[in-house]
């Protein structure tokens, strides 16, 4: 992966989120912060895949910047988590390989569907556990934030 690659990728997963922040009718106001978040996973995402070559760590870590990102700039911009939540998930989807692995399984290459079925299983599950643990980190900090707070004189 090329510093090229990594640019294009950024180019691409803005362009696609602010699709997405379309299609959704999203206030144009959030269309520049979901679009840096987009931009910023698919970095995330980008610079773990290239250095680790692990597709769930690199999927997981994504995930994990998003569900945080999108919980923060919900509360700064008074809005629902899930209206950035969504639109900057988009650029980690597994698309592409859950389209190889049923162009594989169709065409019976069964090395092909393995790999490729693999891969999106792995950012699927990566995903999945990256926003779990961001939801868990993000509440329990809230909690003892609060915890602290009542403690403090007035």
């Amino acid at each position: 992966m090329t510093l090229q690659h990594i640019l294009l990728g950024l180019v691409t997963s803005g362009i696609s989120t602010l699709g997405f922040c379309m299609l959704m009718k999203l206030p144009p106001k959030r269309f520049p912060t979901a679009v840096m978040g987009g931009m910023l996973t698919n970095l995330v995402y980008d610079l773990i895949a290239l250095s680790l070559g692990n597709l769930l760590l690199a999927a997981g870590s994504a995930a994990l910047f998003v569900a945080l990102y999108s919980d923060i700039g919900a509360r700064l911009m008074r809005t629902p988590a899930i209206s950035l939540l969504i639109p900057c998930l988009i650029p980690i989807v597994p698309g592409s390989y859950l389209y190889y692995t049923i162009y594989h399984l169709f065409n019976q290459n069964i090395d092909g569907f393995v790999y490729y079925g693999k891969g999106a299983l792995q950012i699927g599950l990566g995903i999945a556990v990256g926003m779990s643990l961001a939801s868990v980190l993000f509440n329990v900090s809230l909690y003892l934030w609060k915890q602290i707070k009542d403690r403090l004189p007035s």
